[in-house]
């Protein structure tokens, strides 16, 4: 039997469809103008959030500590902060200096330094930026860092990993989507490698003898102001802030547009947005939110949610005029009058220049280049990036993963069901058949967290002992429908599945928030808020796929079919679940590890587990399948094909594995 024919020419990429693929019949035949697949998920977050104690103030101890646990959080870091400055431009009332300083252990940090000319010491505010080009140095960030050294307050702006001159070729890209998640696999996300990265930011301010240390704040906007809200809860000597354009609450950011760096994963089954305000008691937070903001997160109905739960814990402290909000009549930005809002608040926090009118017009935009580090001699190889940093991690770690580890296999295999699902695993509770159509059975099979599973099934006839089962990527609708003609011609038996958002459980509102970022950007984010993965939802259904075929066709041959995303979830289900079918894999990614260059697209954002770089990765998943393997077209995250020495390389480490937990099973990579 040719295992490679049949998984090359079943599995078609999107866009290659045939015009006799429309045969395939539906199942589940839901009108286009519903999402079920959409309520699904917000009734889930829903039914968290009636589970959080909203009507009492929380333990801002037991909540920072459940952050520190959620995020991964290292201990404070202790080591050099080792700042260069390697420029400084005079301009007028104030000089910016452009520097480097050291945020984890070789990691350093491009950053500009605004300080006014004259008698310290000075207040000092950290302003982050947003998703704005480029990074540190586009025109909001400038702006409001000028106005803030025009009006006596030293300003430090860095660049968040990924961004601005930290992007992969040291030019500023968006630093969510796959880039910053590969982040989230080495096991801290893009949040808390944020958070870790803007607690040294203020190291440093505190470090400067011309700052006091006591007069220390923070403002930001959009994924700047998340920033800021997160860095005001997590460090006590932040204290006061002002978040703009990006207060909402945790509840919305399901379903709806928002950065990996605004991920959370596994917040929602803890506390809500408000309750994080609640945890900054008593410190000086003024909230400014866009009357016109486009996104349905940071809306001012949301904003006035968190508002109001977290004012609980100002009134407790008598301290009610402490936190405040104030609304414009604007877009999604950080404008010159809410520059002067943000100002008036740190005047009023600190009692500082409280006589003296506020400047607003010393603002001079430089052009970017004079802002660089990279621009002054600082050699790139300096300014490590998001793969170069995964791959160090990775590598710094591996020996002590597995090679000298002693962990059983049944220990490996509960922590990857742990980094999978927060909650407990779905089951079937029953089994509905429909009538058949154009030959084929349809079936749904429901399970205990109400989803509705498609199984399109063609009995096998004769004397065919095979019983192939297929995940299609794509979807039932992206398959070859001759070459499953030729499968039934020969007698063989075919299964058909819509995994968890593809096909016919597809959700059209997720992929219009998606827009040009890859697939799943939405709902992988926001499962991973509730504590789940995709990885994990589809490997558990095709176990329970797996499962009801075994119970009707148990004297075949199974033989799953996967491909990418849908390979890498029929591995995991190989590993947690294993049967006696046979894995047809194709274009399997080779690593989570992603290369130096070239195209982060090629996998979707299914394929993401938190921490799954600090388990393993897909060698020790290979390992320890007990089923036979066959991939064909292993693919590293660049798309490209994978070398001959990479395939010989890799089925050694997986036979060494193999053989350091005696485990059956054979792997043969084509």
């Amino acid at each position: 039997m040719n295992f490679k024919l049949y998984t090359v020419t079943l599995m078609m990429t999107f866009g290659q469809q045939v015009a006799a693929q429309t045969a395939l019949p539906e199942i589940l035949s839901i009108p286009k103008d519903i999402d079920p697949l959409k309520e699904l998920i917000e009734s889930q977050a829903d039914e968290l959030l009636y589970k959080l104690p909203m009507d009492r103030i929380v333990d801002p101890g037991q909540l920072l500590n459940q952050i520190h646990t959620n995020l991964q959080l290292g201990n404070s870091d202790d080591s050099d902060l080792d700042m260069r400055v390697v420029a400084s431009l005079d301009c007028g009332g104030y000089t910016v200096y452009n520097l480097i300083f050291q945020s984890l252990p070789g990691v350093y940090v491009p950053a500009n330094l605004y300080v006014p000319k004259g008698q310290g010491p000075f207040p000092a505010i950290l302003n982050s930026h947003g998703h704005w080009a480029p990074g540190r140095r586009s025109e909001i960030v400038q702006r409001t860092s000028q106005i803030l050294a025009s009006n006596g307050y030293v300003c430090l702006s860095i660049d968040a990993m990924g961004a601005g001159e930290r992007g992969r070729r040291h030019e500023h890209e968006y630093h969510g989507a796959n880039l910053g998640s590969l982040l989230l696999d080495m096991g801290t996300p893009l949040m808390g490698i944020q958070l870790q990265e803007n607690k040294r930011a203020i190291d440093l301010l505190c470090s400067l003898d011309y700052v006091n240390k006591e007069q220390i704040g923070a403002t930001g906007a959009s994924g700047g102001g998340n920033q800021t809200m997160w860095l005001t809860a997590m460090d006590a000597r932040v204290k006061a802030a002002v978040p703009v354009v990006s207060i909402g609450t945790f509840r919305s950011y399901i379903m709806n547009s928002n950065c990996v760096c605004e991920l959370h994963p596994n917040g929602l089954q803890y506390f809500e947005e408000g309750q994080l305000l609640q945890a900054m008691a008593p410190k000086a937070v003024k909230i400014i939110t866009a009357l016109k903001d486009g996104n349905a997160a940071f809306n001012v109905h949301q904003m006035l949610k968190s508002y109001r739960l977290g004012k609980l814990a100002y009134q407790q402290q008598d301290s009610a005029d402490r936190l405040a909000y104030e609304l414009f009549d604007e877009s999604h930005s950080y404008t010159i009058e809410m520059n002067k809002a943000m100002l008036s608040w740190f005047n009023k926090s600190f009692n500082y220049r409280q006589s003296l009118p506020i400047e607003l017009n010393a603002v001079h935009m430089l052009d970017t280049s004079r802002l660089s580090v990279l621009q002054y001699g600082i050699k790139s190889e300096k300014i490590m990036t998001i793969p170069a940093f995964v791959n160090r991690e990775f590598k710094l770690a591996e020996n002590k993963l597995i090679v000298t580890n002693g962990r059983s296999t049944e220990t490996y295999l509960q922590e990857l069901r742990l980094l999978l699902s927060k909650v407990e695993s779905d089951r079937l509770l029953s089994v509905r058949t429909l009538l058949p159509e154009a030959g084929w059975r349809r079936i749904i099979l429901e399970t205990a967290q109400r989803q509705l599973i498609p199984l399109l099934v063609k009995e096998p006839a004769g004397e065919g002992k095979v019983m192939h089962v297929l995940f299609p990527d794509q979807g039932k609708q992206g398959l070859n429908l001759t070459e499953i003609e030729q499968m039934v011609a020969r007698g063989e038996g075919i299964a058909i599945v819509d995994l968890f958002g593809l096909g016919e459980r597809a959700s059209a509102s997720a992929e219009h928030i998606d827009g040009a970022l890859p697939r799943f950007h939405t709902i992988s984010r926001s499962m991973l808020w509730m504590g789940q993965t995709m990885m994990g939802i589809w490997a558990n259904e095709i176990t329970l796929v797996s499962d009801y075929l075994q119970q009707h066709y148990g004297n075949h041959k199974l033989i799953v079919h996967a491909d990418r995303e849908t390979a890498l979830a029929a591995l995991i289900s190989s590993d947690l679940s294993p049967q006696q079918r046979i894995l047809q894999l194709r274009r399997l990614p080779a690593s989570y590890l992603p290369d130096m260059t070239g195209s982060l697209e090629n996998f979707n954002m299914a394929v993401h587990i938190p921490g799954i770089l600090k388990w393993g990765d897909i060698p020790l998943l290979l390992a320890l399948s007990r089923e036979d393997i066959n991939l064909d077209e292993l693919m590293p995250w660049s798309g490209k094909s994978c070398p001959e020495k990479d395939k010989k390389q890799l089925l050694n480490k997986v036979n060494a594995y193999k053989r350091k937990f005696n485990i059956g099973g054979t792997l043969q990579i084509n």
